[in-house]
């Protein structure tokens, strides 16, 4: 195979003259002051959130501890309504839960013999039964 000389087909680009580099500019320390928080859509702690806690788990899954200072308010997902790491805007499909079944609601914890769609029915009754308790309560 026979080769051929290489060459360059455009003319290389001149390097540019170095220009003498002035000092760099004093960098002002500015004192640290406080920023103002990111405000919330909503508050944090709802009133129907701080009432969950101290009342009776109502999601009632095997390991339950029965509620009390563990209860908190477990947020149902429902598709359309709210998604990933998005909670509902209001707090109406909450379920009092304590701990335990707050983690398996939540997928944090597994039950060997409960499939994701039985543990997703008792959270449900536990969203109904949370509604009529706090009907209950306004009555």
């Amino acid at each position: 195979m026979k080769r051929t000389e290489l060459r360059r087909h455009t003319p290389l680009r001149q390097k540019a003259r170095s220009k003498p580099v002035a000092a760099p500019a004093p960098v002002l320390v500015q004192p640290y002051t406080e920023r103002k928080p990111i405000r919330a859509t909503r508050p944090k702690m709802t009133p129907l959130r701080k009432f969950a806690k101290g009342q009776p788990c109502m999601v009632r899954l095997p390991g339950c501890d029965g509620g009390g200072e563990t209860t908190v308010l477990a947020h149902y997902r429902l598709a359309g309504y709210c998604g990933i790491g998005v909670k509902p805007e209001d707090d109406a499909f909450g379920a009092w839960a304590c701990a335990s079944c707050h983690n398996l609601c939540d997928g944090r914890a597994k039950l060997k013999d409960w499939t994701y769609e039985e543990i997703r029915l008792a959270h449900a009754e536990g969203v109904m039964r949370t509604r009529v308790a706090i009907s209950r309560e306004a009555a």
